[in-house]
């Protein structure tokens, strides 16, 4: 049986500061705009969706799918720190960390999961 190297690697700064961009730009929206509080969940989890598609621009194979998913588990890992153990959020950072892979995969030719 042989072991087949990991080389699918991705930059861990950019990764962490885009999910904890994702996860507190949303905070800064709903500061200017207070309009927007009932959908405050949903803009999070698009903002992931959109910080993953940006970090793995320019990356091509399994990374991008690992990328995305460390975006997704940093943002929705924040959430629950911040807003607590209950089921709703539960089911919201299930979806942050869905979106954050689904980001980085969509529209991709070369991505894997």
């Amino acid at each position: 049986m042989t072991t087949v190297r990991d080389t699918a690697r991705f930059p861990l700064v950019p990764v962490l500061l885009a999910g904890v961009g994702a996860q507190f730009a949303d905070d800064a929206l709903l500061l200017v705009l207070p309009v927007l509080a009932p959908v405050s969940a949903v803009l999070t989890i698009l903002l992931t969706a959109g910080a993953a598609r940006l970090v793995t621009r320019g990356s091509h194979g399994p990374v991008v799918a690992r990328a995305g998913l460390a975006v997704g588990a940093v943002s929705a890992g924040l959430g629950l720190l911040f807003s607590g153990l209950g089921w709703l959020s539960m089911v919201f950072a299930t979806l942050t960390l869905i979106a954050g892979v689904a980001g980085a995969v969509a529209r991709r030719p070369g991505a894997t999961v």
